[in-house]
């Protein structure tokens, strides 16, 4: 999967053992390298910010890096310029989810998504299948926490392509994969 930005994390984790083979680390536990240099990506030659959109790998025709630059420049052709539907994850919401709640939390590949997402995008076209929860779905958040969505969406990896195309047998019930 194409994740130049949305999950590069440059930290390091300070972590407890709570017994001898569990590791346990908190997120304010977490010592982040602080740069002021965060590398510009260009999407067929147009600037695109310093968050490259998720869209398929089999798109990329090729990757050139600046790295003489001020900033670092990441320069990605693509093999079909413009056929891109690129979204915000809120954009997505409004589109796809029909829910009151207040609150979201995003969940993409089976990765939670922290920090500012308001600049990451996805190409439509990549969007296998969006998944949305509530707290309710979930005994340890029930009461706990109200007015929350869980929009959990799968792209279409080749991993998750070929997942979806699995077929499970449980007891007398046939379940598709996903």
């Amino acid at each position: 999967m194409l994740t130049f930005c949305l999950l590069t994390v440059a930290a390091a984790g300070q972590t407890s053992p709570v017994s001898e083979k569990v590791n346990v680390v908190y997120g304010n536990d977490v010592k982040k390298f602080h740069t002021n240099v965060q590398p510009r990506y260009f999407l067929d030659s147009t600037l695109v910010g310093t968050c490259l959109p998720l869209f398929s790998m089999s798109e990329i025709k090729d990757v050139k890096v600046n790295s003489d630059s001020k900033f670092g420049e990441v320069y990605v052709a693509t093999k079909n310029p413009g056929l891109f539907r690129f979204m915000t994850l809120e954009e997505i919401r409004n589109k796809y989810v029909k829910s009151p709640a207040r609150a979201t939390l995003y969940v993409i590949d089976n990765n939670l998504l922290k920090g500012n997402v308001t600049n990451l995008k996805i190409d439509e076209n990549y969007i296998l299948n969006i998944n949305i929860l509530s707290e309710s779905d979930f005994g340890s958040l029930k009461g706990a926490v109200k007015d929350m969505d869980i929009i959990k969406i799968t792209t279409k990896s080749e991993e998750n392509l070929e997942r979806a195309n699995q077929i499970y047998i449980r007891g007398t019930e046939l379940q598709a994969g996903l």
